[in-house]
C-alpha cells in the first residue's frame, strides 16, 4: 500500500498499548536512498521526539491514526528531536550515517528530466512495505498543464539540496508517459 506524506502529517500516533502518543508531524529521510528513518511526533507542547520507522505497526487512512510497536512509557524515554527539528540531521547514534532531511522539505523542489524541466515534487507516496518513498507526484502544469504525474523515485540521479532541485535520468517524454497521479491522495495501487 501507497500512503501520501501529505496526509500522513497530522495523522495522530498511539502506541501498542492503546494510549496516545502525539501527532505525526514529518520524517527523515536518508540523503542517498528514498527509506524513511525516523517519524518525528509532537507528543505534547514542546516535546518532539524521533521514533524509528521501523515502529510502525499500521496506518488507518480512514481515521488518519498511526500505531508504533510502543508503549506510553517508551514514549517517554524517546530521543528528542533536535531543537527547532532541522532540515537535515546527522543522527548521532550511529557512526557513518548520513545527512537525513526532513521530507516535507522535499515538497515544491524543482524536478528537472536529462533534457528540461518536468515540474515541482507536489507529494510523495511511501511504500508500507520496507519504509521508502516509492514515488514523487510531480506537478507538471507549467509544462503539461492538468496532468501531474507518478514518478518513480528510483529514477532519481541526483538532489541539489541546496537549490531545492531533483535531477532524473529519464527524458521529459518518458515522464510525460507516466502515470496520472494526484497530490494528497490518502493511498495508491500504482498499475
Amino acid at each position: 500500500m501507497l500512503y501520501s506524506v501529505i496526509t500522513l502529517r497530522g495523522a495522530e500516533v498511539f502506541g501498542v498499548d492503546g494510549s496516545q502518543i502525539g501527532q505525526l508531524v514529518d520524517a527523515y529521510v536518508r540523503e542517498e536512498s528514498a527509506d524513511i528513518n525516523y517519524l518525528i511526533v509532537d507528543s505534547s507542547p514542546g516535546r518532539i521526539c524521533l521514533f524509528p520507522a521501523s515502529n510502525i505497526v499500521e496506518y488507518d487512512t480512514a481515521k488518519r491514526r498511526l500505531s508504533l510497536s510502543v508503549t506510553r512509557a517508551d514514549a517517554a524515554e524517546c530521543r528528542q528531536a533536535p531543537e527547532g527539528i532541522p532540515v537535515t540531521y546527522r543522527d548521532p547514534s550511529a557512526d557513518s550515517t548520513p545527512e537525513l532531511h526532513v521530507v516535507s522539505q522535499m515538497l515544491g523542489y524543482g524536478v528537472e528530466a536529462v533534457n528540461g524541466p518536468v515540474g515541482r515534487v507536489g507529494d510523495f507516496l511511501i511504500d508500507s512495505e520496507g519504509l521508502v518513498i516509492r514515488y514523487m507526484v510531480v506537478d507538471t502544469r507549467d509544462w503539461q498543464p492538468g496532468s501531474d504525474k507518478l514518478i518513480p523515485t528510483e529514477w532519481v540521479q541526483s538532489i541539489d539540496w541546496s537549490r531545492g532541485r531533483m535531477f532524473l535520468k529519464i527524458t521529459q517524454e518518458k515522464a510525460r508517459q507516466c502515470q496520472r497521479a494526484f497530490a494528497g491522495t490518502h493511498f495508491l495501487h500504482p498499475g
